[in-house]
């Protein structure tokens, strides 16, 4: 679908990480098993596309990412999240495709993930790049660390707090266009919305495009300020 969307200002996207542990036996485990730590049985839909391995992902990656480059508009943001342990193959993988890296942005999730003795493993990222140059008009020029806590109780297991979409989105000028491959609970076109962008989602697994229609279904305050 990618090759046929139109002209669009900024690819806001969260794929499968295809990491959740070391080795090749981790990454085959379903979704559920690896990202879902709760003492409480929580029904959430899995998702497909999370368990390549490392050069499998690298070249999955550096394809539709090189689809998507190819509708960009000149100037055009891609935002891509990732863990600390894809951090380095999206990295390689977003200039790949074609696109012009320009940094990292590190979303951190206090108290999350301590560990003993090592460096807590509290954070995720995005990978910031842009389609050639990029304009200097917007306004938005956010920190590239933002402190939110995860959502508590999830519709999606990789569902995403709106206050992180929120620093994203306006990536996309007013009235432009922000596209996301990896629909998931549909917060990228939520937030798109309210924010006075436009949205395109795609995903292919229904039931995550059920989820989307049915939070943007629904009432949220609006405002164009991050």
């Amino acid at each position: 679908m990618l090759p046929e969307v139109e002209p669009f200002d900024a690819l806001i996207t969260d794929p499968p990480y295809s990491s959740g542990g070391q080795y090749r036996s981790d990454r085959m485990r379903s979704t559920i098993e690896k990202y879902v730590n709760s003492s409480t049985q929580t029904v959430r839909p899995e998702f497909s596309g999370d368990n390549r391995d490392q050069r499998a992902f690298f070249a999955w990656s550096s394809l539709w990412l090189a689809f998507a480059v190819a509708r960009a508009k000149p100037e055009a943001h891609a935002v891509i999240f990732t863990d600390w342990r894809q951090l380095p193959t999206m990295t390689d993988a977003i200039q790949s495709g074609g696109w012009v890296w320009r940094g990292i942005g590190t979303w951190w999730k206090p108290g999350i993930r301590m560990q003993r003795g090592g460096l807590s493993q509290s954070a995720e990222y995005v990978v910031w790049a842009t389609n050639g140059s990029w304009s200097r008009e917007n306004d938005h020029s956010p920190q590239n660390v933002i402190k939110c806590a995860p959502v508590g109780e999830k519709d999606h297991i990789a569902e995403k707090p709106e206050p992180v979409l929120r620093w994203l989105v306006p990536f996309a000028p007013i009235g432009g266009l922000v596209v996301d491959p990896f629909l998931g609970s549909g917060t990228t076109l939520r937030i798109a919305r309210a924010t006075g962008r436009r949205g395109i989602g795609m995903d292919t697994d229904e039931k995550s495009c059920e989820l989307a229609a049915k939070l943007l279904s629904e009432p949220i305050a609006t405002g164009f300020g991050f």
